[in-house]
């Protein structure tokens, strides 16, 4: 036991104790299930025992009928020890369910970039876009005409997918 001198010495120890969990108050009740059958099944063997050798058929279902509590205890104790297993394998936080992300991640591998005079520019191509899965509707006034490896198709700066929500590159918002 933690002693202390005064009460925010109190207080600060018993804050950093650490709190009982789950797994405390099951291993518990699955403790107290195991006595009870236990004792129930020495109640029955007890029951048997007393009967005499020449046991009428009162004796006899009663003896029955106490074999059946009891193996009607310990079948309820392995039913219960099974959906503690199932239950620990579920999501430990049942009300908790991810959301769908606000800003979509544009693919990386649909990244073109392009050298000029003025520097380097990062375009993506809408047809590599859509080939990627990406069906998020993309901005028209971010839209350039371009011919890219023979083809028409339609370009989206960087910058521009950016203004509006996308997620590009190794940005993090």
């Amino acid at each position: 036991m933690h002693r202390s001198e005064t009460l925010a010495e109190t207080i600060a120890i018993t804050r950093t104790l650490p709190r009982p969990t789950g797994r405390d108050t099951r291993s518990l009740s699955r403790r107290l299930v195991a006595t009870v059958a236990a004792a129930a099944t020495a109640l029955g063997l007890l029951a048997s025992t007393a009967i005499p050798a020449r046991a009428d058929n009162d004796d006899l279902a009663k003896a029955l009928a106490a074999l059946a509590i009891v193996g009607i205890i310990v079948n309820e104790s392995q039913k219960s020890r099974q959906r503690n297993r199932v239950q620990q394998h579920q999501n430990p936080y049942p009300h908790y369910k991810p959301q769908p992300t606000r800003h979509p991640r544009v693919p990386s591998v649909c990244a073109i970039e392009i050298s000029g005079n003025s520097g380097t520019a990062t375009v993506y191509g809408e047809s590599c876009l859509r080939d990627q899965g990406f069906n998020f509707r993309l901005p028209e006034y971010c839209a350039r005409s371009a011919r890219i490896y023979g083809r028409n198709d339609r370009i989206y700066s960087d910058q521009c997918l950016r203004d509006a929500g996308f997620r590009v590159g190794g940005s993090r918002y």
